[in-house]
């Protein structure tokens, strides 16, 4: 199977999808349903393929490796559950045609970049994601959110143009191992190309202090998109993070400068923000009224675990982050398919509006309940293997303070995880909502496939854990050592299997215990003791107002980046009102002045020179 005309494929398959939406609109997306489908089965083929290289135009090149081969299965299979939720929304987006092109295309930017050969390559499909992905995000809620997340992205690009320039006038080439490898015995060097490279990870990937994008994003992109965003888009800064410390030599060129716990310094300030990504995006999420946004913020802390796992570079730590990556991908995007749902249903994802959720939609809140506490990394689901691997890598190498933010943040999300479970899903039906029809089969089986994947490598990860083991060796790393389904390490061992039956276990016994004894009362939201006072607003009963008001007020009045930066925006918008007042407006004599001004400043520098 040729990669080159893989790609092609998708080029024009955008392009078909574009014009037949424009005829019909669900046709469209049915279509675009059928080509990450074929993209899915395309690049699983691709697995044979492993060692070949394509050309595509005379300027790109592809290499088809393990690495991206991993990223690009866990992107198709992404893009291709969420396509099953675009007929449904296609009513409510002004231009579905373009959604669906600018989705299509956006795939298309994933995959090659994935399997990009050289850093011209990596750059080309970066922006063709970013670029779409910018269009898309104002189809949602807020223009505002995809200005943000460009201008953010923007940065990132720029770290990747910076390094392309730099080591293409330095080596002459642009093709990736001859680039990094030459780095490892120039140390200055080595240290401006890791910072610049890295950092278009960092801001993809939302880590501290480039985080404000997500929750602007996630929080405002249309519904079928920000599965897409969570679960897929994060994940090109994995990618870019892991060529950071796997192939680019960071750790050979930075042995001689200054260490911090056996880490160099510069890759320990990297693992250091993703630890305060890991606290600040628990503490934000627990205090979201939005559940998007709680995710979002769900999604900063978790990409906070994959950095630190990848930078470890480790037999333990590297497979935990990149098992978590997987882990992250699938669950990010089951739950907010499973908040597309509400949305859809109910036209609001605000967290204090809904409740009782799963009397109307109990597949729903399965998939909702399976995702999310694989977010937060408790048993028996795949996000608590990779947690494991990644803090057990952490305890190993007596990295103390890093770990305390991986534990703190592993506790705080039992918080977060709470909150929309019973906020949104249990309780009690709203009145507004009571009529509420469960969503077709069409958008539970995405969501019932993604929770199934997540919940099969936390019983049984030995098979990723292989593959990731074939990525480790790729780049010397020892792969981690498994022992069937166990999973050996340094302070202990993990059976996920045998953890999966003891919780088996105790599942069974509390519902037999549920089934065998008296059920409550079933009552109405007002069917209490009011003092004699009536109460106009029911609403007001529901407890996901200030749910953890308590808690929240310890760090009410924390710093922001999100307030620091609207500050900044205010300014130069300010600046920016000054400049268009003083040069651009509609009086002629003012006009002249400036006029007459330049040209005085251009004879007046011809003479000097």
């Amino acid at each position: 199977m040729d990669l080159s005309l893989m790609a092609i494929l998708l080029l024009i398959g955008s392009f078909i999808t574009y014009f037949v939406s424009r005829s019909n609109k669900k046709v469209g997306s049915y279509l675009t349903i059928l080509i990450t489908l074929f993209a899915l089965m395309y690049v699983y083929i691709l697995k044979n393929n492993i060692g070949l290289t394509y050309e595509l135009f005379g300027v790109i090149t592809f290499k088809v490796t393990y690495l991206g081969w991993y990223f690009s299965i866990i992107m198709a299979t992404v893009y291709f559950s969420a396509a099953f939720f675009n007929p449904f929304w296609m009513e409510k987006f002004l231009y579905p045609s373009q959604y669906n092109l600018m989705y299509l295309l956006s795939f298309l930017g994933t995959i090659g970049l994935f399997f990009s050969n050289d850093l011209l390559t990596i750059f080309i499909f970066w922006e063709i994601t970013v670029w779409t992905s910018t269009f898309i995000i104002p189809l949602g809620k807020s223009r505002k959110a995809g200005v943000m997340y460009f201008v953010i992205s923007s940065i990132g690009s720029m770290g990747l143009l910076f390094t392309l320039m730099l080591m293409y006038n330095k080596v002459g080439t642009l093709e990736i191992s001859k680039v990094f490898n030459m780095l490892a015995n120039e140390p200055k060097l080595a240290s401006i190309v890791f910072v610049m490279f890295i950092l278009s990870g960092l801001t993809k990937m939302g880590i501290f202090p480039f985080h404000i994008w997500l929750p602007q994003a996630h929080g405002n992109a249309p519904n079928t998109f920000s599965p897409v965003l969570s679960g897929g888009l994060v994940k090109m800064g994995g990618f870019i993070t892991f060529l950071s410390v796997g192939v680019f030599p960071a750790y050979e060129a930075f042995k001689d400068g200054l260490h911090i716990a056996g880490i160099p310094i510069l890759i320990y300030i990297m693992m250091l923000l993703g630890a305060v990504s890991i606290i600040v995006g628990t503490l934000m999420a627990i205090k979201s009224e939005d559940a998007k946004k709680l995710l979002a913020y769900s999604s900063v802390a978790n990409g906070g675990y994959i950095l630190i796992g990848i930078l470890l570079a480790d037999q333990l730590g590297l497979a935990g982050g990149m098992m978590h990556m997987l882990n992250h991908a699938f669950a990010s995007a089951a739950s907010f398919l499973a908040i597309a749902v509400v949305a859809y249903k109910t036209n609001t994802t605000k967290i204090s509006e809904l409740g009782g959720m799963i009397h109307k939609m109990p597949v729903t809140y399965t998939v909702f309940l399976i995702s999310i506490i694989s977010l937060a990394g408790i048993p028996p689901m795949g996000g608590f293997v990779s947690k494991w691997l990644i803090i057990q890598a952490l305890a190993d190498k007596g990295l103390l303070l890093i770990a305390f933010a991986a534990f703190f943040g592993s506790i705080g999300s039992f918080l977060y995880v709470f909150r929309p479970l019973s906020a949104v899903f249990l309780g009690q039906v709203a009145e507004r909502n009571e009529n509420l029809t469960p969503p077709s089969n069409m958008m539970r089986v995405p969501m019932i496939f993604l929770a199934g994947l997540v919940l099969y490598f936390g019983v049984l990860p030995r098979g990723v854990l292989e593959i990731i083991g074939k990525i480790q060796a790729s780049v010397g790393i020892t792969p981690v050592e498994l022992n069937g389904q166990a999973i050996m390490a340094v302070n202990g061992n993990l059976d996920a299997l045998k953890v999966f039956v003891i919780f088996g276990f105790g599942f069974v016994l509390a519902l037999l215990l549920f089934l065998a004894f008296k059920k409550p009362r079933k009552v109405d939201l007002m069917d209490t003791y009011t003092s004699a006072e009536f109460i106009y607003t029911k609403e007001l009963y529901h407890y996901a107002h200030d749910f953890y008001a308590p808690f929240e007020r310890l760090y009410g009045n924390h710093p922001s980046v999100e307030k620091w930066a609207d500050q900044i925006s205010y300014k130069v918008k300010e600046v920016g009102d000054l400049v268009n007042k003083v040069f651009f407006n509609f009086n002629p004599s003012l006009s002249i002045l400036w006029i007459t001004v330049l040209i005085v400043i251009i004879y007046l520098g011809g003479v000097i020179i």
